[in-house]
């Protein structure tokens, strides 16, 4: 290795450990994300995304596939991976004939890998968990008189996680891999009372709720050769696990006498099982086709004394196409690689008895740009979620995500002429 490579290395080592502004923070705009944990982002690389967020079968090949840790088995093992990926969204909220629109954005992921030995991959990345942020204005009445105080409820925060991927080549077609995970974050709930038209103050009543653990995900990857290209099977385990919570409650008046400020036991939250499998084919005319289905046991948070919501085992589908022309990829349009693909959610969270659901489609391209395997991917996705029956609120997005990819060639031997 040499000294520009292990320089390169350590930067990125700093980068992903130490970076602040990486979180899932002021990511979303959803009045959804008052429930639960919030929003949950999806870990999906941007060439993932747009194939329908599939690819657990699919191997680490040109890029970090963030979404089974066997897959890093299949790194080049003369090259050391980097990715950066942000993402921009257009949010409109509909209701009652009532809309708004939002725009969020956010670095979503950034993250490294190589090749430690012929059998064993690594990477180190800095992933958004779960996003909050909402803004609710309300009347409330006075008990026993026919006047009313204006509330306001917000939101703000989300969840982040640091992993460590490691992914073992067993035999020559089946790999195993382990995700391990650093989860924290806090969500900030405040409720602001304006009683100014009535006795000119204003009452300020603020939690923070802060969650931090460790969880692991396990997973497994088969490869194999078909008459015209290869096939690929992948399913990853997330098990059940607890995550700690403690929180802070402070009570203000007019935002400068404090009534209230003390930190104060949480009862713990779950993780649920995750269960993820996928399929995935390649053939030999440039094609490649994905699928991938999870099951999540999100109903183990019903009857949780910190999170809010009605929570519903889940179940999600995704599934999407690539091509790329498999000659002569000295032309530009022959190297690029073309996907497309679409996604279905049942949902883990209800409101007034109502699934929230969320369906969409995806589509996207990888952009060479040098010889040396660097590449931009973009991802673009439309999905629709939640409804307006029963007094919801149906939310459409327009999501573009970029990854920039940069592969640096080392444990190469410099020639001398």
């Amino acid at each position: 290795m040499t000294k520009n490579n292990l320089k390169i290395l350590l930067i990125a080592l700093i980068l992903i450990t130490s970076t602040g502004n990486l979180d899932a923070q002021n990511n979303t705009s959803s009045p959804y994300s008052v429930f639960g944990f919030g929003i949950l982002e999806t870990p999906a690389h941007a060439k993932n995304a747009a194939m329908g967020n599939s690819g657990v079968a699919m191997p680490s090949d040109g890029y970090l596939n963030t979404l089974n840790p066997a897959s890093l088995s299949h790194l080049d093992s003369l090259s050391f991976y980097f990715n950066l990926q942000g993402q921009g969204t257009i949010n409109k909220f509909s209701m009652g004939g009532k809309e708004q629109t939002n725009f969020d954005s956010n670095f979503d992921i950034l993250s490294m890998g190589f090749r430690v030995t012929p059998w064993w991959g690594m990477s180190l990345g800095l992933y958004p968990f779960s996003s909050v942020g909402y803004e609710i204005n309300a009347n409330n009445d006075i008990i026993g008189s026919t006047s009313d105080y204006p509330m306001v409820y917000e939101g703000s925060g989300g969840l982040s996680r640091v992993t460590l991927s490691n992914g073992i080549k067993l035999t020559k077609n089946f790999s195993a891999g382990v995700d391990a995970t650093f989860l924290w974050g806090s969500s900030d709930i405040m409720e602001t009372a304006d009683y100014s038209d009535l006795s000119g103050i204003t009452i300020s009543s603020s939690k923070k709720w802060y969650f931090n653990n460790l969880y692991l995900k396990y997973g497994l990857q088969y490869k194999g050769k078909t008459n015209n290209g290869n096939i690929y099977a992948g399913a990853t385990w997330q098990p059940e696990t607890n995550i700690y919570a403690t929180s802070n409650q402070t009570i203000l008046q007019d935002e400068s006498t404090t009534y209230y400020n003390e930190d104060q036991s949480a009862e713990d939250v779950w993780l649920p099982n995750m269960f993820t499998a996928g399929l995935a084919k390649h053939w030999q005319s440039g094609w490649q086709f994905s699928a991938d289905y999870s099951f999540s046991e999100w109903s183990t948070l019903n009857g949780s004394q910190t999170l809010n919501g009605t929570f519903h085992d889940s179940q999600t589908f995704g599934a999407g196409f690539s091509y790329s022309h498999p000659k002569n990829k000295h032309k530009l349009i022959n190297s690029m690689s073309w996907e497309a693909g679409l996604f279905y959610s049942d949902g883990y969270l209800s409101v007034n008895g109502t699934r929230i659901e969320e369906k969409g489609i995806s589509a996207g391209f990888s952009l060479p740009l040098n010889n040396l395997g660097n590449r931009l991917h973009l991802a673009y996705q439309h999905s629709v979620k939640g409804t307006e029956n029963n007094g919801l609120i149906e939310e459409n997005y327009h999501t573009i995500k970029i990854s920039f990819s940069w592969i640096e060639r080392w444990f190469t031997k410099q020639k001398f002429y």
